[in-house]
């Protein structure tokens, strides 16, 4: 199963608020939510079973309404703890892959080879990817089972699920995807997103929010 832990809008890209005008909030938030929402489309088209984790009853709602088979109304205090918790409900025996939910270059055809390319393995980390330097993050994570590993999303995160791997002896591989991988975390990427719109999914569920960011 696929899931996407999500937070409330309100709570979302604080980064990149702080750095732009208090009119442009909501818009940053449309932005997220464009970019959640074709997550879950591609998903759905993919065949792929989905979940989603949030504390929004809101988005909870959504998600069900667009197909999610699973859901958990978590606390809103920490992700990693929100993942450990929902994954506790899901069968023991089936893998699971961890979507961040701003990944606005994700496709379709990057979604069946990532299927691929996860047999044999016990873990998979797939670095997130962002237009300034900083200690790495982790964009997707698959694990063969959903209590097989720890979490550590959040600051330097894609070193400590390697970590993780190395001291539990499991099989894993680094997958470096370019762009499918790049996140929205600062005014970068979205600069990016702006001039690179021919490379996504859906090109117009983006560019009118993009252009009210940056008139």
């Amino acid at each position: 199963m696929v899931l996407i832990p999500i937070k409330d809008l309100s709570n979302t890209k604080t980064r990149i608020k702080a750095r732009l005008p208090s009119k442009h909030k909501l818009v940053v938030e449309k932005l997220v939510e464009a970019t959640f929402h074709q997550t879950l489309h591609l998903l759905k088209r993919s065949h792929l079973s989905f979940g989603v984790i949030s504390p929004s009853k809101v988005i909870i709602e959504t998600s069900q309404q667009l197909g999610a088979e699973f859901s958990y109304l978590d606390e809103g205090t920490d992700l990693n703890e929100a993942l450990s918790q929902a994954t506790r409900r899901l069968p023991i025996d089936k893998p699971i892959l961890i979507i961040m939910p701003d990944l606005p270059f994700l496709s379709f055809d990057f979604l069946t080879t990532l299927q691929e390319r996860t047999k044999n393995l016990d873990l998979l980390i797939v670095p997130s990817i962002s237009g300034e330097s900083g200690a790495i993050g982790t964009a997707m994570l698959y694990m063969r089972q959903p209590n097989l590993a720890s979490f550590h999303f959040g600051k330097n995160s894609n070193f400590q699920h390697q970590k993780e791997a190395q001291k539990l002896n499991l099989k894993y591989k680094i997958l470096d995807v370019d762009p499918y991988a790049r996140d929205l975390d600062t005014l970068t990427d979205l600069q990016y997103l702006q001039q690179h719109l021919k490379m996504v999914n859906e090109p117009s569920r983006f560019e009118n929010i993009l252009e009210n960011i940056f008139c």
